[in-house]
Parts: C-alpha cells; structure tokens; sequence
C-alpha cells in the first residue's frame, strides 16, 4: 500500500530567451517548449544580473507564464525567443533587485498555483529596475525542471 506522495523530478532544461542589454520597462518571451508528456507543473529557476548602471532599489523583475493551448496563447506569446508586450498572462513572480551593478539576483517559481501547463508553454521576463539588464548573456540563466507528485 503507497505510503506518501513525493515529487519525481524530471531532468531539468534551458529555455531559449535574449536577456542580454533587455531596457529598462521591456519584457522578453522565451521559445515555447513541448509538454509533450503532458506534465503538471515545473519549477522556474531564473538568474538575473543587473547591468553597469545600477538598477533603482527595491524595482522589479516580473516573470510570467505563458501557455499555448493551440489557437489561443497568454499575451499572443509567438513560438519564438522575441519581444512581447505583457497584458494579461499570469504573474509567476518577481525578483525584487537592489541598487547594484552587475549583481546577480535569483529567483526559483512554481507553476501548480496557476494550474496545468497545457501542451506548450514559457515564459516572459519584463524589466522593471529603472536600467537595462547585463549586456552579457551568459550571465542569464533560464531554467526549468517538470515535476509530477508521485505516490510511493
């Protein structure tokens, strides 16, 4: 007989997103992935570094969820890493920054309050801090891991 519920961890990925120099006030969408699975629910990992001027205190990194459900999708989200204006997609999150330059800030988010994933999804980053983001991208990272709770 199960005795509890546990979380299988499936490998975790990177999503495809330039945030590299993203201005102050712009938003950026990842390349949508497959759910081919049909998973519930993923963990969100993000780092973000500030740029050579510093960002305002206490200003935001909003993350969103976007989900493609094939002919609707949160914000008209395209399948690709672009530019996209935020209006109504989900609010994952935000990453609250401080007024340093080039500091790296993180912040991990869980999709299952905002319900499944559907069969595609991403996400969107918009920049709040008051200056573009680090011109570098490597010093980004984009991260997700699905999980699915398991009874054992």
């Amino acid at each position: 007989m199960p005795s509890e519920i546990r979380q299988k961890d499936i490998a975790s990925a990177n999503f495809t997103m330039t945030l590299a120099s993203l201005l102050n006030g712009s938003a950026r969408q990842s390349t949508l992935v497959s759910n081919s699975s049909d998973y519930p629910a993923a963990l969100i990992g993000l780092k973000i570094t500030s740029g050579a001027t510093a960002p305002t205190a206490g200003s935001l990194y909003s993350v969103y969820l976007l989900r493609d459900i094939g002919t609707v999708v949160d914000d008209g989200a395209g399948a690709s890493d672009t530019a996209i204006t935020i209006e109504n997609a989900p609010l994952l999150g935000t990453i609250v920054v401080t007024a340093t330059i080039n500091k790296a800030f993180y912040g991990v988010f869980d999709t299952w309050s905002l319900g499944p994933l559907g069969p595609t999804f991403g996400i969107a980053v918009k920049n709040s801090s008051g200056q573009a983001l680090n011109a570098t991208e490597a010093n980004h990272v984009k991260e997700y891991i699905f999980y699915v709770p398991e009874i054992q």
